[in-house]
């Protein structure tokens, strides 16, 4: 928005999508209410929003030097200038010549990238890293091990993830006190969780009135989660530790993770548990195919242990603490180490690391830009393909 160069001072500013539709001289007014009704609530009319963009618009042409853009046409459909962009081309009758060379560009189609990369190596995998390998390749050469990163946009509304992060670590703080008091009754189970609550609100410095929905939703959560818990523990598991970090040498390389939460069963056996606030149908595909969702198995390979088990726990805000055990840990847990001894070797040995991922893979995919999947020209993809 043009109203971000206010208070600025800058060598040079671009100014792009100064077209009819992206640059209205009069902006259309948010929301759904009548100019009476936004008179009434204080909002700026269309007028005032005209005139606050004219000024924006004035100032950004107050810069020492500006280049305004515009497009042509969209889509075919042809575009004009915005009204603003004509205004000044009437108050800027003298243009000085488009000192450019005409060029003639031939076509070259854009194909699906397959670099090869032995020379960078790799020393370290994460769960989520080697996820990244076994949906796209080119995913995790563009930000395993070229490290190239997306810059997160500012975002002060809390969403999913925040519920996540905030319920993982007040489970951490419940537990660490219940295992002071494990005879603690179901009320006095209540009051821990609410403390433990409490205090990672304050920890993560969350708003209250922004925390209002996932407020709303805790008590049903508490309830859910204290039940299950209940059983758990009548089977004979006991909660170890929350938040394990984990290290296990294979080869040259290095598994690295953090596991949510880690148990000790009547049989001595370890449990690890990975917690889930996604909705309950993504949670069940995930232990139907464990050939693909290789999170637990990883857990488990950063593991001393022979034998274990290992659940997701998924938590949800209107439903049931409902557990998903993976089935056959220990093999798919060996299968995963000698799946990621020969990819790392073949990482090593020059394998192409194509840009394969299709459907949810691409969607949110932080190197879609720059592998440019949206750019593939038809034919040469079935050239690949």
């Amino acid at each position: 928005p043009l109203s971000q160069l206010l208070g600025r001072s800058l060598a040079a500013v671009v100014v792009p999508g100064c077209d009819e539709n992206n640059l209205a001289a009069s902006p259309d007014l948010p929301g759904l209410w009548t100019p009476a009704q936004r008179a009434l609530l204080g909002l700026p009319s269309r007028e005032q929003l005209a005139a606050m963009l004219a000024s924006a618009w004035d100032n950004a042409l107050g810069m020492p030097r500006v280049d305004i853009l515009w497009r042509a046409s969209d889509a075919g459909e042809l575009l004009m200038p915005s009204v603003l962009v004509q205004r000044l081309r009437l108050r800027m009758p003298e243009l000085a010549p488009d000192l450019r060379a005409t060029q003639t560009l031939h076509r070259q189609p854009i194909t699906m990238p397959r670099p090869s990369a032995p020379a960078l190596g790799v020393t370290q995998l994460s769960a989520s890293a080697y996820a990244d390998l076994r949906r796209c390749p080119y995913r995790f050469y563009a930000l395993r091990m070229l490290g190239l990163q997306e810059t997160d946009e500012l975002d002060t509304a809390l969403g999913k993830r925040d519920f996540g992060n905030w319920l993982h670590a007040l489970l951490r703080h419940f537990h660490d006190a219940l295992a002071l008091e494990p005879q603690a009754a179901l009320a006095q189970r209540h009051a821990m969780l609410d403390q433990a609550a409490e205090h990672t609100t304050r920890e993560q410095g969350l708003a209250p009135n922004e925390f209002l929905p996932f407020a709303a939703s805790w008590p049903l959560v508490r309830a859910a989660y204290l039940a299950w818990l209940e059983g758990h523990e009548r089977s004979g598991a006991r909660y170890q530790a929350a938040e394990v970090q984990r290290e296990m040498g294979l080869g040259g390389i290095t598994l690295v993770g953090r596991i949510d939460r880690m148990d000790r069963l009547a049989d001595g056996r370890a449990l690890v548990i990975d917690y889930k606030t996604e909705a309950r149908a993504t949670t069940q595909a995930r232990v139907r195919h464990p050939e693909e969702d290789t999170q637990l198995a990883f857990y488990g390979a950063l593991l001393d242990d022979d034998s274990l088990q290992a659940m997701y726990l998924n938590i949800a805000e209107s439903d049931s603490t409902k557990a998903f055990d993976m089935p056959d840990i220990d093999a798919w847990r060996d299968q995963l180490v000698a799946a990621i001894v020969d990819d790392m070797a073949r990482i090593a040995a020059g394998a192409e690391l194509p840009a394969i991922g299709a459907g949810s893979a691409c969607e949110h995919c932080a190197a879609r830009g720059l592998c440019r999947k949206d750019f593939w020209s038809a034919d040469a993809g079935a050239a690949h393909g």
